[in-house]
């Protein structure tokens, strides 16, 4: 029996890029295929006279001859990876292309490190789009389309619920302090300007879509990357702890242990050691940035 056809692609190429609040990509009709993975703000998407809405970690798939407009986000600035490609040969087994979404919400873990791994991959290829992506490139691209394709569809008890609007502007200002300045002192009443509604109604959302209030998954969101400088830098504990915003190393630390069920220093040796990183406490999503 012979092997499927694979996805072959005659270029690819893309990048990153930033927008100011209320900025707009001028209507256009799109000649090739391209990715959108949203990092940060809200999109308005209009495609072929439907419009999409997309949040923070959504994926757009616009197919060719889309009649497409991008409004970004009023209040906040807005960042997304894209990829541009061209298909000479589908996999057989993909549904055509005007079968595709138009837009995933809420997309497999999975997606956004593809994402930054293939950006990573592109800028490591400045002969691209001249240049034609290799078998092992288009392979990638086929697996990241494959998963957006197919997604994993979860039992009605594990399905995620949408994250209120209010809730995603008070995680974008605690990403912000954290990015620039994770020492700044910040309190509830801050929090809640910035999502526009009353602290109290900011903790019942919080509370009914991540599971903590709205303090804690702040410092649940210091402690996520922590974890990540312990497996990809070689800071020193009191450096990681400074670098999350946390005054006391001895304070992280207990923090850190409460949150993970060990200290820092044995999960960077079972991280150097391969083994699992432990599981967040916070919803699969909610996470500090740590690449972008």
């Amino acid at each position: 029996m012979p092997p499927p056809r694979p996805l072959v692609l005659k270029y690819l190429y893309g990048g990153l890029v930033h927008y100011r609040p209320g900025q707009s990509l001028a209507p256009r009709v799109l000649p090739d295929y391209e990715l959108v993975l949203v990092i940060e703000g809200q999109v308005t998407y209009r495609a072929n006279r439907l419009i999409h809405h997309a949040s923070p970690g959504s994926v757009i798939l616009a197919r060719p001859g889309f009649h497409e407009t991008y409004v970004w986000d009023p209040g906040v600035l807005t960042r997304h990876a894209y990829v541009h490609f061209d298909i000479e040969q589908l996999p057989p087994h993909w549904p055509s292309p005007a079968r595709w979404p138009v837009l995933v919400n809420d997309p497999n873990p999975v997606i956004a490190p593809m994402f930054r791994h293939l950006i990573e991959r592109i800028d490591a290829h400045p002969d691209w789009p001249a240049a034609a992506p290799g078998p092992e490139d288009c392979q990638f691209m086929e697996s990241l389309i494959g998963i957006l394709l197919r997604p994993v569809r979860e039992s009605p008890s594990a399905m995620h619920q949408p994250i209120p609007e209010p809730v995603h502007r008070a995680l974008n200002l605690m990403r912000e302090i954290l990015d620039a300045e994770p020492r700044r002192p910040i309190d509830l009443r801050q929090v809640a300007r910035r999502a526009g509604v009353t602290g109290k109604h900011l903790c019942r959302l919080f509370r009914n879509s991540l599971g903590h209030p709205p303090m804690r998954t702040f410092r649940l969101l210091k402690l996520q990357l922590a974890l990540a400088l312990l497996g990809r830098s070689n800071l020193t504990i009191k450096e990681i702890a400074d670098r999350c915003g946390f005054e006391n190393p001895l304070y992280f630390t207990r923090c850190f242990t409460r949150a993970y069920g060990k200290p820092p220093t044995v999960i960077r040796i079972g991280l150097l050691h391969q083994e699992a990183p432990p599981p967040n406490p916070l919803p699969p999503g909610i996470t500090p940035r740590i690449h972008w």
